[in-house]
């Protein structure tokens, strides 16, 4: 069996190593050649092969050793499409990526992409290789010594392709790898504007109406707004998750996957792996993550959350930590292993991700977190339904909310609830449950005032962390109406629970207790406990809870036998 190259994303290097593992996707190159779009962006999740088929792009035009390239294509895919090996080795390439763009400020940034230019006119400076004027001569100098300034750092691109063009005799083809890694750090570390400003230019300059331009292919994560960073573009064309075209090259589609599982002997855990680490849908395509695929084959048949442990996954937590009510809400269901159904926001506004959950969710799902089952049109706007994927990104939201329950420091008393839950412990649960509300609810409500927040809050941790033992559903239909949380046991030794939760509006009722009263009443009279009964359970604890501010009132009733 060959060889896992993990961390490897150089296609020569792969190829040139007989051991090593290649999942052919030189088809990409054919729909590349198919296709008449000047400019393309292709969007992708983290991992998802981006850097590795761009490089496979690289080795496949570039004139320089195009002979000893071509060797590299012997036997894959490509290699039968003879119209498509006529174009092999014609043209110039200029390659740059930012995936190492990740400063904390403008300052270090410019530093940074002066370095990467610096870098990508070495072989133009090199003695002999290229006859300049006099002015391009100093220019291509300042650019190669570190010395330009910001001006004619927007001006690379063109600048470069002109000097190529001038050379070779033809246009080149310009790579851009992982563009909007240097924007995420610019939002999170707050410089938006300065490196906004920069890459509106330094891309404007190189790709609209650059005529010493042949093609250009542009990836990243997000696909950034148009209006705020590929200003007039227009032969700009965008594949996203969401487009049919280039849908199968980007991740391990269905049949490649079980080709691997017969190669490496995995046959008996197909099922696993497919829960693990099958269901996003590209396009019309499904998709499992690759870069899990591939951690799983090196290890054995081991699962592990592998695209989880890698680096991206603080920032959801900081984004779903700071989302409001109606975020959580959608994400208790997400938890349940629910759809959500928002409106589908294909282009990304970074500093209006947390205005409202359609943007969250959009930023998520076009991040790898999301996976899109339907889609529906109206005349006003494009919806879809999402979902968490698979086992391994929902590893990646519970440990969010466990995240944000230790940072608060709730995380024991949550312990300490569910064991007093599991007993039915009358007196022991209402000291518990008053701690929580006065440790969790300014943390979830940053004005300390609305329960609501704080129940969704607490919805959260209870399916992340009681899950074990119950079968958790909020919001659900049982006997004559809908009650806030219906807990059915796993072991009948454990109690079911049922919990309503009632706001005070003084104006219904006198004081706190006539408040839990009347979610006592509720549960009573709309005979919530029908489907726990149902479900087997004997032993069953009813909870009517009064919510005002901080205040909390619980009247509890529990049926043992």
């Amino acid at each position: 069996m060959k060889k896992i190259p993990i961390g490897y994303s150089d296609f020569k290097r792969i190829l040139s190593t007989p051991d090593f593992l290649y999942v052919d996707k030189t088809s990409l190159i054919e729909e590349f050649l198919e296709d008449s779009t000047q400019i393309l962006l292709i969007t992708r999740p983290r991992r998802f092969g981006k850097t590795l088929n761009l490089s496979t792009i690289r080795y496949f035009f570039d004139q320089e050793n195009a002979e000893e390239n071509r060797k590299l294509f012997e036997g894959l895919k490509i290699s039968q499409n003879a119209q498509a090996m006529a174009e092999q080795g014609t043209r110039p390439v200029i390659y740059l990526t930012f995936k190492d763009c990740k400063e904390l400020n403008w300052e270090h940034l410019q530093k940074k992409i002066s370095y990467l230019l610096a870098e990508a006119v070495i072989p133009y400076t090199r003695a002999g290789n290229f006859l300049l004027e006099p002015a391009d001569q100093e220019i291509l100098h300042n650019l190669r010594s570190g010395a330009q300034d910001i001006t004619m750092m927007t001006e690379s691109l063109k600048f470069l392709s002109r000097i190529v063009s001038s050379h070779y005799g033809q246009n080149p083809l310009i790579l851009i790898d992982e563009y909007d890694v240097p924007l995420q750090s610019a939002w999170a570390s707050g410089y938006w504007d300065e490196a906004i400003s920069f890459f509106r230019n330094f891309f404007s300059a190189g790709f609209k109406d650059n005529p010493n331009l042949w093609r250009g292919v542009i990836t990243g994560c997000l696909r950034v707004a148009r209006e705020s960073m590929f200003t007039g573009m227009n032969n700009l064309e965008v594949a996203t998750i969401v487009s049919k075209n280039y849908a199968q090259h980007f991740g391990f589609t269905v049949p490649e996957v079980k080709q691997l599982i017969q190669d490496y002997n995995l046959q008996s855990i197909e099922a696993q792996i497919e829960s693990w680490y099958n269901g996003y849908i590209f396009g019309e395509t499904e998709i499992y993550n690759p870069w899990s695929i591939l951690n799983l084959l090196k290890n054995q048949g081991t699962f592990n959350p592998y695209w989880m442990n890698t680096s991206g996954n603080d920032l959801v937590k900081e984004i779903l930590g700071r989302s409001g009510v109606d975020a959580k809400k959608d994400l208790e269901d997400l938890m349940a292993g629910k759809s959500i159904t928002v409106p589908l926001q294909e282009q990304v506004v970074f500093q209006e991700i947390e205005d409202s959950p359609s943007n969250i969710w959009s930023f998520l799902y076009f991040t790898g977190y999301l996976k899109a089952t339907a889609t529906h049109q109206t005349e006003e706007a494009s919806f879809v339904d999402l979902k968490i994927p698979n086992v391994e990104v929902k590893r990646v939201f519970s440990e969010s909310i466990q995240y944000w329950f230790q940072k608060d420091r709730t995380s024991s008393t949550l312990q300490d609830l569910k064991r007093s839950l599991k007993t039915g412990d009358t007196e022991v649960f209402p000291l518990i449950f008053q701690k929580l509300v006065q440790d969790s609810l300014s943390f979830f409500d940053t004005k300390g005032q609305d329960p609501e927040k704080f129940y969704h809050g607490l919805v959260l941790g209870l399916i992340v962390s009681f899950s074990d033992t119950w079968h958790i559903r909020s919001n659900r239909e049982s006997g004559f109406g809908r009650c806030d949380i219906l807990m059915t046991p796993k072991s009948p030794d454990h109690f079911g629970i049922i919990m309503e939760l009632k706001t005070h509006h003084p104006t219904l009722e006198a004081n706190l207790q006539a408040t839990a009263q009347r979610a006592m009443d509720q549960i009573e009279n709309r005979q919530y406990e029908q489907e726990l009964r149902s479900q087997g359970a004997t032993k069953i604890l009813k909870m009517g809870i009064g919510f005002s501010g901080k205040v909390v009132e619980i009247l509890s009733l529990k049926t043992d036998g």
